[in-house]
């Protein structure tokens, strides 16, 4: 997954899979498009005026919570001493 804000146009764009053909777009809300594959699998995300739709300070930092990577296993981060 890759997450990419651009402070220009204010536009948030969320990755879900590389690579993938767009099927289908649907607006899931105004200003907020999902992209889909062949099967209606999600593959790209992206919201437009992210500022004001997510705060100011959403847009400034992101944090992960319950990060997986794999096949439903914990991602190992190390302990930061």
């Amino acid at each position: 997954m890759k997450i990419i804000y651009d402070p220009y146009a204010d536009a948030l764009s969320i990755s879900f899979r590389e690579g993938g053909k767009v099927k289908k777009t649907i607006e899931i809300a105004p200003e907020m498009m999902l992209d889909l594959d062949e099967k209606l699998r999600p593959l790209y995300l992206e919201i437009l005026g992210a500022k004001e739709k997510l705060g100011k300070a959403a847009t400034e930092e992101v944090s992960m919570k319950n990060l997986v990577f794999g096949k439903n296993k914990p991602a190992k981060i190390p302990a930061v001493a």
